[in-house]
């Protein structure tokens, strides 16, 4: 196989692995300070939350029954030098690596679907397969 094959090959390995946006897209732009000024303990009511933010990502329960909502946004690239390495090196064999941010929405509704508390979060994710 020839050189320009095998680059184009590579290239292509790396342009699918790319990027993975996973989630609730609602969730995909929102700050830590815009959540703090939308939600306000005591008072926002779950279908108002249901109503900006959509359907939650997962839903549990307190043991003593309270509804709990998570809502989740994965923004990651795997365009990292290890998974680049890894394509271009060993055809993707090695593993792939992918860093990015994650926007995380936690819910505490009472006994009267308002919320109790509430917690975002923006942070850092990093994920890998293989050796990485």
């Amino acid at each position: 196989m020839g050189v320009v094959k095998c680059l184009a090959i590579a290239f292509a390995a790396i342009v699918l692995v790319g990027c993975a946006n996973v989630g609730n897209k609602s969730m995909k732009n929102v700050s830590e300070s815009e959540i703090n000024a939308s939600i306000i303990v005591g008072k926002t009511t779950k279908s108002e939350i249901q109503a900006k933010y959509g359907s939650p990502i997962e839903t549990t329960y307190t043991d003593g029954g309270l509804l709990i909502w998570t809502y989740r946004y994965d923004d990651t690239s795997a365009m990292t030098l290890e998974t680049v390495g890894s394509v271009v090196l060993t055809a993707g064999l090695a593993g792939t690596k992918s860093r990015g941010t994650r926007n995380e929405l936690v819910v505490l509704f009472d006994e009267n679907n308002v919320v109790r508390k509430f917690n975002m979060s923006n942070s850092p994710i990093e994920a890998g397969t293989g050796v990485f």
